[in-house]
């Protein structure tokens, strides 16, 4: 890779790359395939440009090295083979039913899903070099941004939010770390809501099932509609463990095959099948609105839950990721989040996302043993919660419990370097019995680190 020619331009990512035209390069097939079906020739014209154009998305594939890529158009091919197994063997026949394939279909990438975070996610870092904050693998990743999403579970945490959410909130440092989750469906979840992130991944699965319902019925233009699941199944799976459609220039390609995935009810005499009636639409809204009723505390409590993350991320956040730590002169702004995660308490006295943004809250207004109150409770309801764990270690530092303080620093690699900078950063404050307790502290992580 030393070898490419460097042109100045805006580098786009080799994963985003692949990506695209792991989705795209289908299409290509298709009028060849209709050629080859009617019997016609291939201009020669036509012919010349689909071979220099699949020989050069096919060289550039293989220089993206993209093992997500590489997985996803296995299991593209592995969702077409189960076509002719389900076909073949006479599964379909047999069951007697249409929808057969299609629950196969879901089944299978379930299974395909399940495989990669056990195995290919979990191995290999998304970053060079040393890392401090864990082994940087996919999976890590998305099991943090996991919290986020429930921080956020009705608003979301706002388009593009998910950078500074991710660096303030779950690794504790002012400065861009990685631009999302890495997942095409947390990534909507985490920035537009639960429902926002459940919908689009309906909206795929729809289109899945749409497709390759349309293949079991034999409908029109079956070659284009199995470009389409191939490339859907594709966009699926490799949005799993990447994005590229939810992010820059790729958005825009979001709902590309989506849309496309209606071609074979849109040719189909029988387009009105299965259109949900009123009494449906009625009957699904009540059982929301029992549900809601039941639920209202709840609701309401995770409600200013999420309405007081939202109020202070606007305050911490602000200018990130070039304002560096937020210091004294945003507590004063901190009393709307305040009183929102205080309105949430009272309603539900067990919400992590409280403790862990009202111990955030102490620690700006350096009432520390008010922090360490809030922290234990939101550690004990995330015991693995980084963003938790180094706050409290923090806490216990700036109040001079050392002890308590080791068993969590241990599990901070990044906080030998930080210790020695809050040394000189608490004495620039005029604070130097905090810059002494942070020397303490360093020189207790360093007694701990040597063999």
């Amino acid at each position: 890779m030393n070898f490419r020619p460097q042109f100045g331009w805006i580098p786009i990512h080799p994963n985003y790359v692949a990506g695209m035209i792991a989705i795209t390069t289908p299409f290509i097939y298709y009028p060849i395939l209709e050629f080859r079906k009617k019997n016609h020739i291939i201009p020669i014209w036509l012919l010349s440009a689909i071979v220099i154009g699949l020989s050069l998305a096919s060289l550039a594939l293989v220089m993206t090295t993209s093992r997500g890529v590489v997985l996803a158009i296995i299991s593209g091919v592995g969702g077409c083979l189960l076509w002719r197994v389900v076909d073949l063997s006479g599964i379909r026949r047999q069951i007697k039913s249409e929808a057969v394939f299609s629950i196969l279909l879901v089944l299978y990438l379930c299974a395909v899903i399940v495989f990669l975070y056990v195995g290919p996610a979990r191995s290999g870092s998304l970053f060079t070099g040393n890392y401090y904050y864990g082994d940087g693998s996919r999976a890590e990743l998305f099991s943090r941004s996991l919290y986020l999403l429930f921080d956020f579970p009705i608003t979301g945490g706002g388009m593009g939010s998910f950078p500074g959410l991710y660096s303030q909130y779950l690794l504790g440092i002012p400065f861009f770390n990685v631009p999302n989750s890495h997942n095409l469906f947390l990534d909507v979840g985490l920035e537009q809501g639960v429902f926002g992130g459940l919908s689009f991944l309906f909206l795929y699965l729809s289109g899945l099932w749409m497709v390759s319902s349309a293949i079991v019925k034999g409908r029109k233009d079956q070659t284009f509609n199995w470009v389409v699941l191939f490339s859907l199944i594709v966009a699926f799976v490799h949005g799993m463990v990447d994005n590229y459609l939810y992010n820059g220039a790729g958005t825009v390609l979001a709902l590309l095959l989506v849309g496309l995935s209606i071609n074979g009810k849109m040719n189909d005499d029988t387009i009105h099948e299965g259109r949900i009636d009123l009494r449906t639409i009625g009957a699904i809204a009540i059982i929301w609105l029992l549900i809601a009723a039941v639920n209202m505390n709840q609701i309401r409590a995770t409600w200013y839950a999420n309405l007081g993350a939202v109020q202070l991320a606007k305050v911490e956040l602000d200018g990130f990721p070039n304002a560096g730590w937020a210091g004294d002169e945003i507590v004063s702004r901190l009393d709307v989040a305040d009183a929102s995660l205080r309105s949430s308490l009272q309603i539900d006295p067990s919400n992590r996302t409280v403790f862990h943004r009202l111990g955030l809250i102490s620690m700006l207004r350096r009432d520390f043993a008010s922090a360490v109150r809030y922290l234990e409770t939101a550690q004990i309801l995330a015991p693995e919660h980084r963003g938790v764990i180094k706050s409290l270690a923090y806490s216990y530092v700036w109040l001079g419990d050392m002890e308590a303080a080791q068993e969590f620093l241990i599990q901070i690699p990044e906080a030998k370097e930080e210790l020695d900078v809050y040394v000189w950063w608490w004495e620039t404050q005029g604070r130097k019995d905090l810059s002494e307790n942070a020397k303490m502290a360093l020189d207790a992580f360093e007694a701990v680190a040597q063999p």
